[in-house]
């Protein structure tokens, strides 16, 4: 089977897992160049703890959201039902993103909120779109620093439907990936 790998991106409450809510995660398959399928899912966790700052730049309405966010467990089982239906039988999933690891550590606390091991999942490794630019870069392969989504998205014209939020950017971020990659086979 050709390599897939699973593009994330969540709004978040505030900065830290540990104490702000999940708000929602889009899920993005890729695979040989191409966005297979995709799900977004938005999670109320009963707690709803959120920033101003937060709520300043993703402007998720919290009564809204209510109406339509599932419960943290709900969530939970869409994403491992997204997931087998996907990756079913392939080794740990390797997720992919711009600054990941900001997206994985609250899926790693929402999986840990709902006594799941993570790490029986996703891979350890994860591809990271902002490392990979910024080494591009120093390497001398692209001229202008580009390692913010919006300086990335701007310099190789990638048209976001929904700017921050989690589906918009994880499309545009899948894209931008397959972009990187005829880049360096050029």
């Amino acid at each position: 089977m050709p390599d897939r790998l699973l593009f994330i991106d969540t709004e978040t409450g505030g900065l830290d897992p540990d104490k702000h809510s999940l708000l929602s995660l889009a899920m993005v398959i890729w695979e040989d160049m191409e966005i297979i399928d995709s799900k977004e899912i938005l999670i109320n966790d009963g707690i709803l703890s959120v920033t101003k700052e937060a709520l300043s730049i993703n402007k998720i309405d919290i009564e809204k959201h209510k109406q339509s966010a599932v419960s943290s467990s709900q969530a939970l089982d869409e994403i491992l039902s997204f997931i087998g239906k996907h990756f079913s039988g392939q080794g740990k999933i390797t997720l992919a993103g711009h600054n990941v690891h900001f997206d994985a550590n609250f899926l790693r606390s929402l999986f840990s909120s709902n006594n799941k091991n993570f790490s029986e999942f996703f891979s350890h490794r994860i591809i990271d779109t902002s490392s990979i630019l910024n080494y591009l870069y120093l390497a001398g392969h692209i001229k202008q620093r580009a390692i913010s989504s919006d300086e990335a998205f701007c310099f190789f014209d990638i048209k976001v439907q929904g700017r921050h939020t989690a589906m918009g950017d994880a499309i545009a971020t899948a894209k931008l990936f397959s972009r990187l990659l005829y880049l360096i086979k050029k």
